[in-house]
């Protein structure tokens, strides 16, 4: 075959090929629209990070991302007013280092104060509980569990959430952190919203 009908051959080919695969080519994904706002992260101001990390990082298996001792002039708390504050702070992540993250806050000079018992998980306005979802609950809550000073609130349980899909059902514990945060450690068992 002479090298011209050759050539020509196969630039037919290649534009047989791609207008073919024009064709049968996905649409383009279009993006949902966003908000104008993240939340990044929730912070946490601990009495002691090692035991928060013994909760958060090796019973929960959050993954650390930062870890530094900071110095923060002109910052005043109930227990230094001089406006010099040493802290350590922690910023931990699940699945996104983005969105979702975080932090655990120790002022390294205010030991004397605590916001509350830490024994409480009493739901008032102004608390906050922290939800995790976990595929292996069983052995996430088993680990969390042991942890010292930390009580349980409940067991997983199943619980259905109503929906015009029909019902959410989420095995569902409760937990409260060594320093008085609620921490809801659950596992999706089925959504009809999601098929």
């Amino acid at each position: 075959m002479p090298r011209k009908t050759f050539l020509l051959l196969t630039a037919l080919g290649a534009a047989s090929c791609a207008t073919h695969s024009k064709e049968t080519a996905p649409p383009p994904v279009v993006e949902a629209p966003r908000n104008p706002i993240d939340l990044r992260r929730t912070t946490l101001v601990v009495r002691d990070i090692e035991t928060s990390l013994a909760f958060y990082r090796d019973a929960l298996g959050m993954t650390v991302e930062y870890d530094q001792t900071l110095t923060s002039p002109g910052l005043t708390t109930r227990a230094k007013s001089d406006g010099v504050n040493r802290s350590r702070l922690v910023l931990l992540k699940a699945n996104d280092d983005y969105i979702g993250m975080l932090g655990l806050w120790q002022f390294l000079d205010q030991t004397k104060f605590d916001r509350r018992d830490p024994d409480a998980a009493d739901f008032t306005p102004g608390e906050i509980v922290l939800v995790f979802n976990a595929a292996n609950q069983e052995d996430v809550f088993a680990r969390a569990a042991a942890v010292k000073g930390v009580r349980v609130v409940s067991a997983p349980g199943l619980r259905k959430y109503p929906s015009p899909a029909g019902d959410i059902e989420v095995l569902v514990s409760m937990l409260v952190d060594p320093d008085g945060h609620t921490v809801e450690l659950n596992k999706v068992i089925r959504d009809p919203r999601r098929k």
